[in-house]
């Protein structure tokens, strides 16, 4: 069973002193002195293996020693996939030692509870999952509509993928985040069926098929006739990443080690960290009547802003200048130069325009609409 709607921790990376951990001097790489020879026998390099990640495993933790502030620190980063076919439950309290005993018989390290859960937290992926139940929806057309309200910028790195592999639209970069919180917070959509069927294939045939795509049973043992909500192009994860406890100040949270982390309370309260972000990439979904709103003039002026927007990959209210400058080039009648300033400026504030001409009926394209606007997907214009 999937837990729909509910904010979950999918992964992150804690660090704390090596010296808290026990080192397994049989390990056959890891903090051992690898030595690299030619055929003669001359040595060509020796260091000691400070990373490691088994890419050979269904499963495996990342561990990186890093120098810090004159001292060595151990990175350790795990994920949800240690809890194996429990998954979709996410890392919490009640799953949260199947992490430890993971990390302890992977065979690197010995670590005890104590200095596991004061271990500092970095990098905190959070998902929730959605499935989508109108009859017109998917997510090739939420990836689409996504795209569209996306406020064009360019301070902002905006990717999306829509092939039969990898469907999904995302902001921002995780390793490119810096200081600024609020305004580069990486978030993702895309198709959590089919990156685990496509991209984690050996996770998802080992730990994940046979009980995903089994028949949902009631309370009652009766066989629900719904579906398993694990379709390809209906099973949706929002993510996003929180850097730090710096980046959690900003919504409120004092978050610093895994027990505090821990100790959250992933309620509907806490999807401001997906809302936040979503607002900030994103416009609403507003559609315009012919005989409502907006006048022709309005509507060509709004358009040519906007596609000028997309040209020169900045914000529709930063193309105000450029066409104040084009109509009024010279600078010395500034009232008319203001006017047409304001004039545009008022446009821009009307409702957009994401017009949707669909090949079935308005009801059920309104229906779609309303469930990713009630499911907080995409910015509701209330």
């Amino acid at each position: 069973m999937i837990p729909l709607g509910k904010p979950k921790i999918d992964s992150l990376r804690i660090h704390l002193p090596l010296s808290e951990v026990i080192v397994n001097p049989e390990h056959n790489s890891f903090m051992r002195s690898l030595t690299t020879t030619n055929d003669d026998g001359e040595v060509l390099n020796e260091h000691v293996k400070t990373t490691y990640f088994n890419s050979d495993a269904v499963i495996s933790c990342s561990y990186a020693v890093r120098n810090q502030f004159g001292e060595q620190r151990l990175f350790i980063g795990f994920s949800s996939k240690t809890l194996k076919s429990r998954y979709f439950n996410g890392i919490d309290r009640k799953t949260i030692h199947q992490c430890f005993q993971f990390i302890n018989n992977e065979g690197l390290i010995t670590i005890s509870k104590e200095s596991f859960l004061a271990a500092l937290v970095v990098d905190v992926d959070f998902c929730v999952d959605y499935y989508l139940d109108s009859a017109d929806a998917s997510i090739k057309e939420v990836v689409r509509i996504c795209n569209e309200l996306t406020i064009p910028s360019k301070k902002l790195n905006v990717g999306t993928k829509r092939e039969n592999n990898n469907l999904g639209i995302w902001w921002g970069k995780r390793d490119k985040v810096g200081n600024a919180y609020k305004s580069k917070q990486f978030l993702k959509y895309y198709a959590k069926a089919i990156e685990l069927k496509y991209n984690s294939t050996a996770f998802y045939e080992t730990y994940l098929k046979d009980n995903l795509n089994s028949d949902l049973i009631d309370l009652n043992g009766d066989k629900v006739p719904h579906k398993n909500f694990f379709e390809d192009d209906r099973l949706l994860r929002v993510e996003t990443t929180i850097k730090d406890s710096r980046h959690f100040d900003t919504y409120g949270y004092k978050v610093k080690t895994l027990k505090d982390l821990l100790t959250l309370d992933l309620n509907p309260k806490f999807l401001q960290v997906f809302i936040r972000p979503m607002s900030t990439y994103m416009t609403g979904y507003r559609i315009i009547k012919h005989t409502e709103g907006m006048t022709s003039l309005d509507k060509w002026q709004y358009y040519a802003m906007l596609k000028q927007a997309k040209i020169t990959n900045v914000n529709v209210e930063e193309t105000i200048p450029y066409y104040v400058n084009t109509f009024h080039p010279d600078i010395k009648k500034s009232s008319s130069r203001s006017n047409l300033r304001t004039r545009l400026y008022s446009v821009i504030q009307m409702n957009q325009v994401v017009k949707k001409t669909h090949k079935h009926n308005t009801q059920v394209w309104d229906d779609f609409i309303t469930e990713i606007e009630a499911k907080k997907i995409i910015p509701n214009n209330d």
